[in-house]
């Protein structure tokens, strides 16, 4: 009996703290950090992450955290500005264990797959795809984003020589997880800024040095770094990439 509960306690510290924490940076200071959704009921997402996927929750300040092992998901309502067409920042990834059986979680919360595809159709236009990884030791991981450009393989160089990192043939590797690019040019994506799939994040061990590194690379912030640290423990700011989709680099992320 003490054996099992030993086993159990272990599994579940492990769990936890997995939950807990993002990837360590690379060598450039970067792992992922968040994945930002924009739909008119926040409350209906979170309750899907928390009941079918055991995500938690928790609070920064005025900030609501969901929390899954190497990705953080922050959802707000929508915001005007968003230019009409499909934006870049298509859907986000998660490896799962076992495929049949999210899929029959999914089912049970009427959320359907795309025909022929891993994609499911979450409510108000959140696309997942689930990626089956047998070997994966917690139940669910974040996987990748995924962006469509007209030209891949110079955006795949632009994050390579930006954020650093691994370059393979479908994208970037990052720690916590990959950015991958499919190329399509008509039509052509447009900026993923308003969008429900507003930006993706990178998580940045020191944010000022860094984006002092991008201004001498040529890269513009769209705005002056937000230190938030004694309301949320964050620093916070935004940059673009050539295809338009918008990223956010925080500082403190990985702490809560």
């Amino acid at each position: 009996m003490r054996f099992l509960l030993l086993v159990f306690l272990f599994s579940f510290l492990t769990t936890a703290t997995a939950f807990a924490q993002l990837t360590p940076t690379n060598e450039a200071g970067v792992t992922i950090g968040h994945v930002h959704w924009l739909t008119p009921n926040p409350e209906a997402h979170k309750k899907l992450w928390v009941d079918l996927f055991g995500a938690q929750v928790t609070n920064a300040g005025a900030l609501e955290i969901i929390k899954l092992p190497g990705i953080v998901i922050l959802i707000n309502p929508p915001q005007p500005g968003a230019v009409p067409g499909e934006p870049t920042a298509d859907h986000i990834a998660f490896a799962v264990r076992d495929l049949a059986e999210t899929k029959k979680k999914l089912a049970s919360a009427n959320i359907r797959f795309s025909s022929g595809s891993d994609i499911a159709d979450f409510p108000d236009g959140v696309r997942v795809e689930f990626i089956e990884d047998k070997s994966l030791k917690v139940p669910i991981a974040f996987h990748h984003f995924h962006i469509y450009t007209a030209d891949a393989d110079a955006l795949r160089d632009w994050y390579v020589r930006i954020f650093g990192g691994v370059k393979f043939p479908d994208g970037h590797d990052f720690p916590g997880g990959e950015v991958r690019f499919t190329a399509q040019q008509n039509p052509p994506r447009v900026p993923s800024k308003g969008h429900t799939f507003d930006h993706i994040s990178f998580e940045i061990k020191n944010l000022d040095e860094f984006c002092e590194n991008l201004k001498a690379r040529g890269v513009k912030l769209d705005m002056d770094i937000i230190d938030a640290t004694k309301q949320i423990g964050l620093k916070v700011t935004f940059v673009t990439d050539p295809a338009g989709t918008r990223i956010e680099l925080t500082e403190g992320l990985a702490d809560k």
